[in-house]
């Protein structure tokens, strides 16, 4: 109840408390359509009954992606998009960044590309990030609902495709990516188990980790960013882990 309260009085200090009210009864009685926000340019859409409502909490609410970019931030990778409430974030905080949306989850993917798509420059890939180009199968492994679908390797029964960082980043053209956000749902051990000579180039790393669910998916990202980072900056926002990469 009291954690409820600091949410409810957090929303009407972000969203106001007109919108704060409207979003939470719309929450209660399940009409999660058509939503508008003060500062978001377009409506988006979140499914009744599923996870959706606290990842509006985490983004817009708590605002855990509030975090001082470059405000000349061009690229975006998102992986792990979910249903796009980070790449609408995102987008109307620095309107000219082109954003790579990653989602490998049918249903999620759905309604990312409705949520975005009134957009420009926002591309969405129904794939998982992976350490190699490969096949995956998607499925609620640990029952957490659609913002914790799990993937895992599977080449001969596997019905989502998976993607490298390199093909991405050949496939869109992109030398440097200023923001990479993962929330990928244990998959980052994998992602950062090899072939991860391109994390040079990535400027800003937001990244959940889920040792909590997986057995050291944060001992294999550190490793790996040590490995190839020469000097960071280190942060917590919330959940997430912020990497902020120091050229030399």
């Amino acid at each position: 109840m009291i954690k409820a309260l600091r949410t409810f009085l957090l929303g009407c200090k972000n969203l106001g408390i007109i919108k704060t009210i409207e979003v939470f009864i719309r929450f209660k009685i399940g009409c999660l359509n058509n939503i508008k926000l003060h500062g978001i340019e377009h409506i988006f859409s979140m499914r009744a009954k599923t996870s959706d409502f606290f990842t509006f909490i985490q983004i817009f609410i708590k605002e855990e992606y509030n975090i001082d970019f470059d405000s000349h931030s061009r690229f975006v990778i998102d992986a792990g998009a979910n249903i796009g409430l980070f790449a609408i974030y995102i987008k109307n905080k620095y309107p000219e960044t082109i954003i790579i949306c990653i989602e490998p989850d049918p249903e999620n993917f759905e309604l990312l590309q409705r949520n975005v798509t009134p957009y420009k420059d926002i591309y969405c890939e129904n794939c998982g990030l992976w350490n190699k180009d490969t096949k995956l199968k998607v499925y609620d492994k640990y029952n957490k609902g659609k913002w914790a679908m799990v993937v895992e390797e599977d080449v001969i029964n596997g019905n989502v495709s998976a993607i490298s960082m390199n093909s991405l980043l050949n496939k869109y053209d992109m030398n440097v990516v200023d923001i990479l956000k993962i929330d990928i749902e244990t998959s980052e051990k994998q992602l950062f188990f090899d072939n991860f000579e391109w994390l040079p180039k990535m400027n800003t790393i937001v990244i959940e980790l889920h040792d909590s669910i997986e057995f050291n998916c944060a001992k294999t990202f550190f490793q790996a960013i040590n490995s190839q980072i020469s000097a960071y900056e280190f942060s917590m926002q919330g959940e997430n882990v912020v990497i902020k990469n120091i050229h030399t």
